[in-house]
């Protein structure tokens, strides 16, 4: 072999490292809210139909979603949850945390019923509510 061919061989294997180190950048998860609440609760689910008091009420992303109905609007009873366009009994709850629960709902809306599963975080001293899932934070609403 050459010096010109090894040369080139040599490049060619350090062109197939490099692309072979190489990986895909990833993409970072939604970040979660950096206020960090006091826990509001500190005890499991005792009921497991029943979402705990500290996570009742109307939530909303903005206080004009509070004050009428819309796609951020939530309300969320001891034995439902209620969204603009769907709703369900609360199938069972569990805790994931002292201030975060896991819902699962049959919700139907629109002529169709599916099961879907919530994570809810409560923030800002329960002022606030972080869906893990999705990355929306929720304010309490005043309004019911």
């Amino acid at each position: 072999m050459t010096h010109l061919s090894k040369r080139l061989a040599l490049s060619a294997a350090l062109a197939c490292l490099a692309a072979c180190g190489e990986q895909k950048p990833q993409t970072a998860p939604a970040p979660a809210p950096t206020e960090a609440a006091a826990p509001v609760s500190t005890t499991a689910v005792v009921d497991p139909k029943a979402v705990p008091a500290a996570f009742r009420g109307v939530w909303a992303a903005t206080e004009d979603d509070c004050a009428r109905p819309a796609e951020t609007r939530l309300t969320i009873a001891a034995d439902s949850l209620t969204f603009y366009e769907s709703h369900g009994p609360a199938g069972l709850v569990e805790a994931a945390g002292p201030d975060e629960i896991i819902i699962r709902v049959p919700l139907t809306g629109e002529g169709e019923t599916s099961e879907r599963t919530f994570r809810y975080r409560l923030i800002n001293g329960g002022s606030g509510l972080f869906d893990v899932r999705n990355g929306l934070t929720r304010i309490r609403c005043s309004v019911h």
